[in-house]
This record gives structure tokens, sequence and C-alpha cells, in this order.
């Protein structure tokens, strides 16, 4: 039997302008996520039909990833963390999840919680302690 790696559930939290914004999100595939980056990059306002078509599957990406937010209505009603509830949206608070779950998938996670416990140290009495030879350090 194989190994089946772990779900990662990222929580993205955000300041300025979207300060109070939580969003989890499941890590993506390597090959969706550069899709999806490529596509993010084109002006809404000159993409043929192609690339429309292109651009809602970046969305289909992002909503099939996405976990739960905190996102609501001017009246105060909960979006739904959906496709639909994605398409509610404006393109730049997309685009910052969007941004905040690359960096999140990418970012070197943090020290271990407990101290490695690295044993005992090794034995350098075997290691070479004299001077190289001048014909050593020619090569």
């Amino acid at each position: 039997m194989g190994f089946v790696p772990p779900t990662t559930v990222y929580k993205l939290q955000f300041e300025d302008d979207y300060a109070g914004l939580e969003v989890r999100m499941r890590a993506s595939k390597l090959r969706m996520l550069f899709d999806a980056q490529d596509l993010l990059d084109l002006d809404p306002s000159s993409m043929d039909p192609e690339e429309a078509k292109r651009a809602a599957e970046v969305f289909q990406i992002i909503a099939d990833h996405l976990v739960s937010w905190n996102v609501e209505t001017a009246k105060g009603k909960k979006v739904p963390a959906t496709f639909e509830g994605l398409l509610d949206q404006e393109m730049p608070m997309v685009a910052r999840i969007f941004a905040e779950w690359q960096k999140a998938m990418v970012a070197v996670p943090g020290p271990l919680s407990q101290p490695s416990r690295s044993g005992k140290a090794p034995d350098l009495s075997s290691l070479p302690m004299e001077p190289l030879s001048p014909e050593s350090l020619a090569s």
C-alpha cells in the first residue's frame, strides 16, 4: 500500500483593506496553481471568448479549494463559500485571496513545535586535522 499525502488547509488572514477577512483553503496541486496564475494575469476587458472560458476555470479552481470564509453582504447575509458566492465578489478581492493562497502554499513552515532531539554529537576524532600540503592546495 502506498503513501497518501495529508490534505493541507491554510487559514488566510488579511490586513489593510481586507482586515478581518478570514479564508480557509485547501492546498492545490502544482499544475492547477500554475494554470490559474497564468489566467489571473489576463485583462478582463480585452478577453476573447476562449480566454473568458479559461478565466472561469480559474475561478472554479479557487472555488473548489475554498473551504470556508467569513464574507457577508452589506445587509449582513452570509455569502456561501461556493463558485456562485465567489462570482458575486469583486475581482480585486478574489485576486487578493488567490495571491495570499499562493503565498501560503509556498511559504517555509515555521519552527517545530517541539525542539529536535538530535542525540549524541558525532565522533570527530576520525577526521584528519593536519594542515594541507601546498600541492593539495594548488589543485
